[in-house]
């Protein structure tokens, strides 16, 4: 019997950290579901063997209790880092594409207003934003 490793797999051990920290057992975390997933799947989706489907995403989030931008994020991670190993970029590491920045609660609209104004904006504003920004960072160290 041969044993399937896939070469990113951060979407599984994503979900199998977070299932540890709550201290749910995979069929306790199945159970949580609506309706009820088997133990077998819960086991394929952190080993990698079986993508997460989309439609268990909000499930997952309200048991674990964080945003769905964050799971996200994870999905993205796995995606983009997988999708640069196809076309041969040796810079795609899942440690530092997409990763996710947690930000406290409070701040979290205005990061999100930043980001996506900064995203928008033409290449001068956003290399003026960040040199600011990088000045601001640097004064305050």
């Amino acid at each position: 019997m041969s044993t399937f490793t896939p070469v990113h797999n951060i979407v599984g051990q994503f979900i199998r950290t977070q299932r540890e920290k709550k201290g749910l057992s995979q069929k306790a975390l199945g159970q949580l579901f609506t309706p009820p997933v088997t133990t077998q799947f819960i086991s394929n989706i952190e080993r990698g063997v079986t993508p997460l489907p989309p439609v268990h995403v909000q499930t997952l989030t309200k048991i674990f209790e964080i945003r769905e931008e964050e799971f996200l994020t994870v999905f993205e991670r796995e995606y983009v880092t997988k999708l640069s190993q196809q076309v041969g970029r040796s810079d795609a590491n899942a440690s530092t594409i997409g990763k996710p920045v947690f930000v406290a609660t409070e701040s979290y609209d205005f990061m999100k207003r930043f980001a996506e104004a900064y995203q928008t904006a033409d290449a001068p504003t956003q290399e003026h934003v960040r040199r600011t920004v990088e000045a601001t960072l640097s004064s305050l160290r």
